[in-house]
Parts: C-alpha cells; structure tokens; sequence
C-alpha cells in the first residue's frame, strides 16, 4: 500500500518539473533500448574471428597428393562416436592428414557434427550399413531396405550419400556383389585394436610391417586406446615417407585405377600396389594430385 502510495505522489509531482514525462521516457530508453542495439548491430570482433577461422580452413582443406610417393589408408569403421570420433580428428588436423571414416547409420545422429566435421577437412565418409548387421546373411530385399536407411541419415547429416561401403565383419555375399550400387572395400592391415584395446599393440603391429605402401589400416573410432594409437602412428607414418589419402585417393592416385560401382575391392587388391617411379622419373617432374 505504502508503495503505490509513493508512485501515486510520484506521478503528481513529475508534471510539475521540468520535461518530467520526457525525463520518463528517456530513462525507459536507457533500460530497453540497449538491449535491442546489442541484438542486431554486428560485432566487428567476432566478424574478424569467423574470417581468419574460414580461411584457415580453407588453407587446411587443400592438399597435394604426389603420385610418385607411397601412400596409406588410414580408416576407422563403427562410428561416429561423440568424442573419440572428434579426438581423431583433432590429430588428423594437427597433422594436416585424413582418413576414411566408415560409418553406422543408426548412429549417425549421436555425432552428427563430428561427421561434417571429418567431411569438411576433406576426410572420405563410408557406409558401414544401417544396423551393422552382417550382409552377407541378407536377403536382396533385406540388404536393399538396410542400406536405404544408412542411405537417409547420411542424406540426413552431410546431404549426400556414400558412394562407398565397407561391409560389417568383411562379410561380402551374393545379393551384395550384384548390384548393392556401391564400391565395396575392406582393408589389408588389421590391427585387431577392437580385441586388444591397447595402444601399444595396435601401434606396434602396424610399425612391424614391412611396407605400408599401398595398404588399408582398419582401426576403429570406437575406443580410447585407438585414439592414443592414432597420435603415434600419424606423425610415425609421415616420418615413414608415407602420405595419409584416403580410400578414393589411394585407388585412383596410388594404384592408378579407377573406382566403380558394384566392384569389391578386397585385401588382395590392396597388397599388391603397382611399382613407384624410379628416382630418374622423379626428376622429369611429374604433374602431383592437388585436392581440395
């Protein structure tokens, strides 16, 4: 009561002084209007950050791939994973590197920024069916309806669908060799880092091999020990001489081949990769893959 007896007495006296309405106005003005000015007029300094982050992305998005040096596929299937997936990454971007990420389609929603993420950087996004059933056990009609819905959630997260398909467990049957209406891969070095779940094994098997030239690694980026191998192993690679493409580049860059639709392209494939250029070819400066 005592309140509303104050602004009563207010609203009698204000007419009374000078510009009192106006002097009402104004201190509304002060309390509104700021707010409203902060909410449209664009901020200078975040305009500067959002232009020097898009060109260092655009700096990052372009590689050059030399056909005449060896070159590995690195690849990690079961994803994406809210964090390892993103963890990954961090290290392929630090290194200027890609990979091949085969993912599940039910899963797709759980990381979807993760998955444009890893597209953005100019890594290779797979399918690796919808449920990660085994398709070689599918019927024609099974496999059509599994692979149409992977099909919608990637159209879903990335606007496209994959054009390849690594198969759960290797499994390549009938109905998928005849007309899936993808380029089926698997993959010629096999860690086992879902069995072992140990960095140092998965890192120490991979560098135990003789040449890497040529050849797919099958990691998963379901697993923390994965990611603790993956900061040894991208830098190690590089050290090697080798370049990290992905699967397209490695077959069409690496092995000189082109990718086709309905082709399955198995261990066999990858092992043997065709010879390198001789130094004295080198030196006559053949053209380089510029990706970007």
């Amino acid at each position: 009561m005592k309140k509303i007896f104050l602004v009563l007495l207010a609203a009698l006296y204000l007419p009374f002084q000078g510009g009192g309405p106006q002097a009402q106005s104004v201190q509304i003005e002060h309390e509104v209007e700021p707010q409203a000015v902060v909410a449209v007029l664009p901020n200078p300094f975040q305009e500067e950050k959002n232009q020097a982050e898009g060109a260092k992305r655009a700096e990052k998005s372009t590689r050059t791939v030399d056909p005449s040096r060896p070159m590995v596929a690195l690849t990690f299937d079961d994803g994406p994973h809210p964090v390892y997936t993103d963890e990954i990454l961090d290290v392929l971007e630090e290194h200027h590197a890609v990979a091949t990420f085969f993912e599940v389609g039910q899963k797709l929603s759980t990381a979807p920024e993760a998955v444009q993420r890893a597209a953005e950087m100019g890594c290779e996004i797979g399918s690796h069916s919808y449920r990660h059933a085994n398709l070689s056990k599918l019927d024609r009609q099974a496999l059509k309806e599994d692979l149409a819905a992977a099909d919608e959630e990637f159209r879903k997260v990335l606007g496209t669908v994959p054009t390849l398909l690594r198969p759960p467990y290797g499994a390549v049957g009938k109905a998928l060799r005849e007309g899936a209406g993808y380029s089926v891969v698997t993959w010629s070095v096999d860690p086992e880092d879902w069995k072992v779940r140990d960095a140092d094994k998965v890192t120490a098997h991979i560098q135990a091999q003789k040449d890497l030239d040529g050849q797919v690694i099958l990691l998963h980026s379901t697993y923390p020990s994965t990611v603790e191998a993956v900061e040894t192993l991208v830098p190690w690679l590089q050290e090697q001489g080798y370049q990290l493409v992905t699967m397209s580049e490695l077959i069409t860059l690496r092995f000189h081949d082109t990718l086709e639709t309905d082709r399955l392209y198995r261990y066999d494939y990858f092992r043997r990769p065709p010879a390198l250029p001789k130094a004295e070819d080198q030196e006559t400066g053949r053209p380089c893959g510029v990706l970007s």
